[in-house]
């Protein structure tokens, strides 16, 4: 099979002819083989938004200098370095992740033609090459201090944490942006100097763990390690030697794969963006060994994540961890929403398994992320990327800069806005689908036929379809139903209404002899619904077809809008709006919907004023999510009956004064067991676990883990301040001491004598901790008692003294 074959088939029929009869063919009967996406450059995007986003990423990616982010590579290797390392993530111990995502957003612009993108990309696998040549045992990183690392994990003797291998920052994790850039450079733009390195690097990976036993390995994988076991999977598709199949197999994460593959939801806490990589591995590791079971395990997984624990815009997660999927309290309340690497992740695992197991609900979810949140997290202007995207009522999004800004959510934003296509349509051998309605020009080279679709969809109702073809050809087209439609799918075959049979979510299904020339014409009719998160709470989305309507609701005090390169300038860092004072929708539920009405002469664009409260609200505007910038909005919307206002505007006020107090009074906090928290705050451990509880996340020790906490808000001489430790009061068996620099100010006891409940522990720093942390900041640490572990620790804060608080 030749390369542009293997990446439409990405190795399914070729490496597997026998995949069919294991029942992972589609369900429609004559299909002949799995469905395949198109390559890149056979899918052409056409006017409207998708494109103007595409050509916005070029100019992202234009702006970063190849030899910034090779630095850490050379660096590393003992070569010289013409340029500085860019700052940020990049010189903070992720140092080279960049580079990886910036190789595979390369390799998607050279493969649709653009040939200074070509360029870039050539340069930087000639000198990554040179890097391999120089380390001399197939190595290619950027990870700081490698050598020294490397060879204590193959020694067996390291130290294993959720985000830290022996000290380092996910190590893994960064290696496997350059193992994925180095095979997207292959297959996707054709060259063959990255197969050669990506191939004597999964070699050093193999020879890296030859030594460990699998308990020993399972540990290593104990920390995110991105999607290890999917690029050694995809090695041994490359080559066909199964040593990189059974690697693949043994970077698996058995803690994870386990309770999927025995339909378990075990997700509750855990870092989303960690776990969704694995899946992907797994599904394809399924693939290529013909393993039915671990398809289902990814399958089961893409199910509970896209369907139960997504909200409407297609993204999850509250703070990078799954919620509980009953209790989604903590996104509304937080600043830190829904993490863009988890939705270019799971519609990486959406195309997968559409090809493995097609079904119309894919499509579905593949639209709503990359209508909604996808498209919403670049600057329509200046091009800048967004981390998180809140659900908080009135909060923000910052936005990146090419020079300041290396986020995991920058690396993969570039390449998110460079694949617009990569699912608008899919095909078997006597099968045609259309997916997603977007301006676009297919191009189905095996057929010499090209697809012409012309709509200006959402903004209107419909979508016309051109076939062109040198000679009359059969087939099936296959047109997507949405699940949204606002009524029966109409469609006009050459003018004349056509029947179909479909229904929402499914396919409307025209065999015939097609002739150049043939006209689709497809209505598309929108209504608009109300949504609720997942959990059934009162918090609502206003919907209209695939849309997502959020409302302008201010400017003001929306600091750092445009993001520095300090640590954490991903996050929106503006003061939280009051929640007692945001507008809600009051009405009966069953008549909210009806009550939304648009705005003559706007283009999607609706008002809402028959169910605002408070009435001085009345005048927002809803309009879809991603027209949204630079501006505080609302994007969920708390509902209650007229009857019912009064009551829930006063008990969400007496939460609010309560939480404004807490936070008025508190100097800096750590929430245990999250990891850029933990990061942020210079953690250190031995010995330490963490996991989640009553739909918290937590650490313990069964040694010791501290935190090196500042004074991030001014407080006066001589001010009483305590330690507040968050505590599960039921506890057994569980002791610890707490030191402050090495001071020991206090123990905490846990018999089981306690409140089944969380509890707060506090402890009095003396006098002169407060310096310490005006200045280098105050290492708080915790060591166990002799025999026990430390408690389970849910949050430390410093604050201020005065009554504790929850």
């Amino acid at each position: 099979m030749s390369r542009r074959g293997f990446v439409a088939a990405l190795g399914a029929t070729a490496l597997l002819p026998a995949l069919p009869a294991l029942g992972l063919s589609p369900p429609l009967g004559d299909r002949r083989g799995p469905l395949q996406a198109f390559p890149l450059e056979d899918v052409r995007l056409g006017d409207g938004a998708f494109a103007r986003s595409s050509a916005l990423n070029l100019r992202y990616l234009a702006a970063l200098d190849p030899d910034r982010l090779l630095a850490p590579f050379r660096i590393e290797a003992g070569l010289p370095s013409p340029a500085p390392k860019y700052p940020n993530w990049e010189s903070m111990g992720l140092d080279g992740h960049t580079a990886g995502h910036y190789l595979s957003a390369l390799a998607q612009q050279a493969a649709q033609g653009s040939a200074g993108m070509r360029r870039r990309l050539d340069y930087m696998v000639a000198a990554l090459s040179q890097v391999q040549a120089a380390n001399g045992d197939g190595y290619v990183g950027g990870v700081p201090n490698g050598r020294v690392l490397w060879n204590r994990i193959a020694s067996g003797d390291f130290q294993a944490e959720s985000f830290s291998l022996e000290g380092a920052w996910v190590p893994f994790y960064n290696l496997h942006k350059t193992y994925a850039g180095l095979r997207d450079a292959w297959l996707l733009a054709g060259n063959a100097q990255a197969r050669d390195v990506l191939v004597r690097f999964a070699d050093w990976a193999g020879a890296l763990v030859a030594n460990l036993d699998d308990t020993q390995l399972q540990r290593v994988l104990d920390t995110e390690h991105g999607g290890m076991n999917e690029v050694l999977a995809d090695v041994y598709a490359i080559t066909g030697d199964r040593r990189y199949l059974a690697l693949a197999r043994r970077f698996s994460h058995r803690a994870i794969l386990d309770p999927l593959l025995r339909r378990e939801d075990r997700l509750d806490g855990l870092h989303a963006n960690t776990q969704i990589p694995k899946v992907i591995g797994f599904a394809r590791i399924g693939e290529l060994d013909g393993d039915v079971e671990w398809i289902e395990a990814a399958q089961f997984f893409w199910e509970r994540v896209a369907l139960h624990r997504s909200i409407a815009f297609g993204g999850n997660s509250t703070r990078e961890h799954f919620n509980p999927a009953d209790d989604f309290s903590g996104m509304i309340a937080s600043r830190e929403g829904p993490e863009t690497c988890n939705s270019y992740n799971m519609l990486r695992l959406t195309l997968l398994l559409e090809r493995l197991r097609p079904d119309p609900r894919h499509a579905d979810f593949y639209e709503r992320a990359l209508f909604n949140h996808i498209l919403s997290t670049q600057h329509p202007d200046h091009g800048g990327l967004v981390y998180f995207t809140p659900i908080r009522p009135r909060h923000y999004r910052v936005y990146s800069q090419p020079q300041e800004c290396f986020w995991c959510c920058v690396g993969s934003g570039m390449e998110n806005h460079g694949r617009h296509g990569a699912f608008a349509y899919t095909h078997d051998e006597s099968s045609l689908r259309v997916n997603l309605y977007l301006d676009s020009e297919l191009h189905w080279r095996e057929r010499g036929l090209v697809l012409r679709q012309r709509t200006r969809f959402p903004e209107e109702p419909r979508s016309v379809l051109e076939v062109a073809t040198p000679r009359p050809q059969v087939f099936a087209l296959e047109l997507r139903h949405p699940h949204w439609l606002a009524g029966p799918l109409r469609v006009k075959l050459n003018g004349r209404r056509w029947p179909v049979e479909s229904s929402p979510s499914s396919y409307a299904r025209i065999e015939r002899q097609w002739q150049d020339g043939d006209r689709i014409e497809v209505e598309l009719p929108m209504s608009t619904r109300i949504e609720s998160l997942p959990d059934g709470s009162d918090w609502v989305a206003v919907m209209h077809g695939p849309l997502m309507l959020a409302a302008r609701s201010g400017e003001e005090d929306i600091e750092g809008l445009v993001a520095d390169d300090g640590r954490g300038s991903h996050i929106a860092p503006g003061p939280y709006l009051p929640l007692d004072q945001a507008p809600m929708l009051v009405g009966e539920r069953d008549a909210l919907a009806a009550a939304i009405r648009p705005v003559p002469g706007e283009s999607l664009v609706f008002e809402a004023d028959a169910l605002l409260r408070p009435t001085s609200f009345r005048g927002l505007r809803l309009e879809p999510l991603h027209r949204i910038h630079d501006a505080r909005y609302m994007s969920y919307w708390r509902t209650t009956t007229p009857a019912e206002y009064p009551a829930v505007v006063a008990a969400i006020e007496a939460a609010e004064r309560e939480r404004q107090a807490l936070e008025a009074r508190t100097l800096d906090q750590v929430q245990p067991g999250e990891q850029q928290p933990e990061v942020d705050h210079a953690y250190q451990g031995r010995d330490s676990n963490t996991g989640s509880m009553l739909g918290r996340p937590w650490r313990d020790a069964g040694d010791r883990f501290s935190y090196l906490l500042r004074a991030r808000r001014s407080v006066a001489d001589g001010t009483p301040l305590v330690l507040q430790l968050t505590v599960f009061g039921g506890e057994w068996q569980a002791g610890m001491d707490v030191l402050v620099d090495g001071r020991k100010l206090g123990s905490i006891v846990l018999d089981g004598k306690g409140k089944d409940d969380l509890v707060v522990e506090e402890i009095a720093l003396p006098p002169e901790a407060l310096p310490a942390l005006r200045g280098a900041g105050a290492r708080v640490e915790f060591i166990a008692h002799g025999g026990k572990r430390t408690p389970r620790v849910f949050e430390v804060r410093v604050v201020a003294s005065g009554p504790p608080r929850l």
